[in-house]
């Protein structure tokens, strides 16, 4: 068993090793690429801002806060034997 387990340890490492190199020769070139063209980063810019407005758009907006309280308290009054006075 000790022994699957170095293989199954190596084999993870090398993994995670040809990912993390080639991670470094992307960011690489695309720090190469940046440098070359000044544009790229307003490229960037508007892609991120578009990114975080399809976000917003798409994501499920959260209740109204006074419309919660409204909830709570209705919720609060209909309950059996509540005794307010």
């Amino acid at each position: 068993m000790a022994m699957v387990r170095g293989e199954d340890a190596r084999a993870h490492d090398e993994v995670l090793h040809l990912a993390a190199g080639a991670a470094d020769v992307v960011l690489g070139g695309m720090r190469g690429l940046v440098r070359r063209l000044p544009g790229l980063g307003e490229v960037r810019q508007e892609l991120r801002t578009r990114g975080e407005l399809a976000l917003r758009r798409n994501a499920q907006a959260p209740s109204a806060h006074m419309e919660v309280l409204a909830r709570r308290v209705s919720e609060r009054g209909a309950r059996p034997g509540r005794d307010d006075g």
